[in-house]
């Protein structure tokens, strides 16, 4: 069970919560699913007629991981997935830090406490997506796309367009083998990079891959096989591919740290460790675990150290929330 402070803090907020944050457009034709941290199974083929009943739910159940459907259904809570009526799912591009290449590996981002400069990449990845390959390849009007913060170690991208919607898993992947880089032939991009005069000036005028690359190669003196690697972004191709993916749902707390799950205006920015907790001015004492592999993160104003392992402090509580659910404190003074 989790402790008393942390099911205080998620109560807390949810009967604080206006209900309608809760709302996404076809509310009542989306899946929900709900997974307690402390059980091993999750409450899934719920549907919900109004916000203001899964206020009401969440209430009941607050310390949970909430989970909506990409998909839109005519019966969401059938509990056969070929009853369901399905009309249609939106396209989620997830950006989680343990999926980067260049992250992936580290021990702070497999804990999910990230840095600063973690934090960077993955806003980075998120920007070009939405910008170079959404909108400047694909067309997909800005007002179609919504970039949730994932409450945890990274983003969702949401692309609402009905013209979307339709797409099979087929199509889907290709898709995702555009924006990785998948099926890019590196010879045949040479050819055309060294291409001389009007057809080649033409070619770099227009979106995609040889203008991608080609300013690549411009801007770091890179070969275009290291152009290309820079260039293309790691999704998780199975996020966008399952066309009944049930993601966390928005304005909900995330069960590992206690964070929203938010929608991102300004991604240039935002800050997750700051903009991302529970506003609240309750403190509590916490007593600091092991904080050696997290030096210098910041949380919310309250900067890890290794001098501070061991001590007890006094903290906000959705600090000390965000740090007993990561493994890195206890209640107590």
């Amino acid at each position: 069970m989790p402790e008393e402070s942390v099911q205080a803090h998620f109560l807390d907020y949810y009967v604080k919560l206006e209900a309608e944050k809760l709302h996404v457009p076809e509310f009542s034709k989306r899946e929900f699913g709900f997974l307690r941290p402390d059980k091993r199974e999750m409450i899934r083929h719920l549907s919900f007629q109004d916000v203001h009943s899964l206020k009401k739910y969440l209430i009941s159940i607050p310390f949970s991981h909430v989970y909506s459907s990409t998909a839109i259904y005519r019966d969401p809570s059938n509990h056969n997935m070929g009853a369901k009526g399905w009309e249609g799912s939106e396209m989620v591009f997830e950006f989680d830090a343990d999926h980067v290449k260049q992250l992936k590996d580290k021990q702070n981002v497999k804990s999910g406490v990230l840095s600063e400069s973690d934090w960077s990449i993955i806003k980075d990845y998120t920007s070009r997506l939405v910008n170079d390959f959404l909108m400047d390849d694909f067309g997909i009007d800005r007002n179609d796309i919504t970039v949730n913060f994932s409450g945890n170690r990274g983003f969702h991208v949401k692309v609402s367009s009905k013209d979307y919607r339709k797409l099979d898993q087929e199509a889907r992947r290709r898709l995702a083998s555009y924006v990785n880089g998948a099926d890019l032939d590196a010879s045949s991009l040479y050819s055309k990079l060294n291409r001389r005069g009007r057809a080649q000036r033409i070619v770099l005028s227009q979106p995609g891959w040889i203008k991608k690359v080609a300013d690549a190669i411009e801007r770091g003196q890179l070969s275009i096989e290291e152009a290309i690697s820079s260039v293309a972004l790691d999704i998780d191709e199975n996020v966008l591919l399952d066309l009944h993916r049930l993601i966390r749902h928005v304005n909900t707390l995330h069960a590992s740290t206690g964070m929203m799950v938010m929608p991102v205006k300004d991604l240039d920015n935002f800050v997750p460790y700051q903009d991302a907790l529970v506003p609240t001015d309750e403190e509590i004492w916490v007593r600091l675990g092991d904080l050696r592999p997290y030096s210098g993160v910041n949380i919310g104003g309250f900067s890890l150290s290794e001098s501070l392992s061991g001590l007890s402090k006094r903290l906000n509580r959705s600090i000390a929330v965000f740090l007993i659910l990561k493994g890195l404190a206890q209640t107590g003074s």
